[in-house]
């Protein structure tokens, strides 16, 4: 009975180990193409490109609704209100780029920058290695 016990904690550890894992892996995924996204989104609001910019900026807001999810399933409600706080900057960023109102889609780009450095500050730790985690 006993043995029985501890190989099925060992199982339910392995198992959440491996959910976990896969949760790091596509948080990592979402980063990564939020910070090209967010390259693209710089270049196209330079170039006061309507049709990149709010494409790139649609394509950050749909981002940032999964990090937000992340952050939900974590208990995270400060990450909850900084992802918010992207995705509402990137989908007004969206509507200024539409509507030729650069200024505004210069201001929300700097919002989600804004946004995005705080969380960093608040969530992710650089090791020694160059790399980063989540804190």
């Amino acid at each position: 009975m006993r043995k029985t016990v501890i190989t099925a904690a060992m199982s339910a550890v392995l198992v959440a180990g491996v959910v976990w894992a896969q949760d790091h892996e596509e948080f990592e995924k979402w980063m990564k193409e939020t910070n090209a996204g967010f390259a693209s989104l710089r270049k196209s609001v330079a170039a006061k490109d309507g049709p990149q910019t709010a494409a790139s900026a649609d394509k950050l807001a749909r981002l940032f609704d999964d990090v937000k999810g992340h952050f939900e399933e974590h208990k995270m409600a400060d990450g909850v209100k900084i992802a918010e706080t992207a995705h509402n900057a990137a989908k007004d960023l969206a509507a200024a780029a539409h509507a030729g109102e650069w200024d505004k889609a210069s201001a929300d780009l700097k919002t989600i920058g804004g946004a995005c450095q705080g969380c960093h500050a608040a969530h992710r730790e650089k090791l020694p290695d160059g790399s980063f985690k989540m804190k």
